[in-house]
């Protein structure tokens, strides 16, 4: 069979292809993995003139950990098996210094079949390394950070917790004890205030506690309207003396699910307490359920301040708030609904959150398991 040959405008591309590479080494290695030809990006790479480089084994680019390896071999006994070796390791360069490197190596054949050498092309990508190694250093902080972040979380809704209990009693006995119906008023402003603070603390340590996976859950089968009327019932005067109509729309037949009647309770509190804090005066929060399936469907609508769409990805997320909301309801931490997240998908649900932006409402849907008997 006779040999190819090459045009010589082709041959002078080539030729001057490889004098003038600037992004690519190319270095040919006969069958022993002696190098016998230093071309194209070679000498700027690695800092060898070719003068210093032909003649010399392989492993004269390999760190000293990769050639107690063995790994300047064993990419030549996988190319020779494969035909092509792939690598993306640390090199080391003339002047000892390191560089991640992209590159393989190819076996190169006659036409019997006899190996005549290797071609092994590189490129340089320290810079790419470098970047990779900066983001997973940023992702492992924001982990450490995100660990720490509940441990505080968790500390501080027990330091929360510790006083109320006492400030709680202290109120009543004042209650009791005085005949003032100015201090009568007081003492139910501090009544009310430490409730609040009493959920606040019971949040920060469900959230940090659902992290940690240590949130055990006690199921029972129950029937979903019974939670969501209990719900209505127990936010019905808020959203009335707030001016915001709220409606409960459920089916005649039971909605059959297995809950944790202490923790799914508030993650509903939750979801449609929202949905009144965040909608104006005049406006109206639907509370409506069905079944599809396999699933039992509860979904919480409004005609609120909505959800701008850069937020919309991150609803879910502690600390996120929009800044409407925070203008319309100053003061809150924005963990309200990464509970209801993790508290529905403890209970092997989902939820979801859509909005056709600021202004027009929000709707957000929780999806649970049908029990069945």
């Amino acid at each position: 069979m006779p040999e190819p040959k090459i045009d010589p405008p082709l041959l002078d591309l080539l030729t001057r292809y490889l004098s003038q590479a600037k992004e690519h080494a190319i270095i040919c290695l006969d069958p022993a993995g002696t190098i016998t030809a230093w071309l194209g990006a070679a000498e700027r790479i690695f800092g060898h003139c070719a003068k210093e480089a032909v003649g010399q084994p392989v492993a004269l680019i390999f760190t000293a950990e990769d050639k107690a390896r063995g790994l300047d071999r064993y990419e030549r006994v996988l190319a020779d098996v494969q035909s092509r070796s792939e690598d993306d390791r640390w090199h080391v360069r003339k002047d000892g210094t390191r560089i991640w490197v992209t590159g393989a190596l190819e076996a190169v054949r006659n036409d019997a079949g006899e190996l005549l050498g290797y071609v092994k092309l590189i490129r340089d990508r320290t810079d790419l390394r470098a970047q990779v190694e900066r983001l997973e250093n940023q992702v492992q902080s924001l982990g450490s950070a995100s660990d720490k972040t509940h441990r505080f979380l968790s500390t501080l809704g027990h330091e929360l917790r510790n006083p109320l209990g006492p400030m709680h009693t202290a109120a009543h006995i004042v209650q009791r004890l005085s005949a003032d119906p100015r201090t009568d008023k007081a003492v139910q402003v501090m009544i009310s205030q430490v409730g609040v603070l009493a959920r606040l603390a019971e949040d920060l340590m469900d959230v940090s506690r659902a992290k940690a996976g240590k949130i055990e859950l006690e199921l029972h089968g129950a029937d979903l309207r019974t939670v969501l009327n209990d719900t209505a019932f127990a936010l019905g005067s808020g959203a009335s003396e707030k001016g915001v109509r709220l409606e409960c729309v459920l089916p005649e037949a039971p909605l059959p699910v297995s809950l944790d009647m202490l923790r799914f309770p508030r993650a509903v509190l939750n979801l449609v307490g929202n949905a009144i804090k965040y909608t104006p005066p005049g406006g109206t929060v639907w509370i409506k359920a069905t079944q599809e399936g396999d699933e039992v469907l509860l979904r919480v609508e409004d005609t609120g301040i909505g959800i701008a769409p850069e937020v919309l990805p991150r609803i879910f997320d502690l600390f996120t708030q929009e800044r409407q909301a925070r203008d319309m309801v100053p003061g809150g931490l924005g963990i309200g609904l990464a509970i209801v997240k993790e508290l529905v998908e403890l209970h092997g649900g989902t939820v979801q959150a859509r909005s056709a932006g600021a202004g027009k409402g929000a709707e957000f849907t929780v999806r649970l398991p049908v029990r069945r008997e």
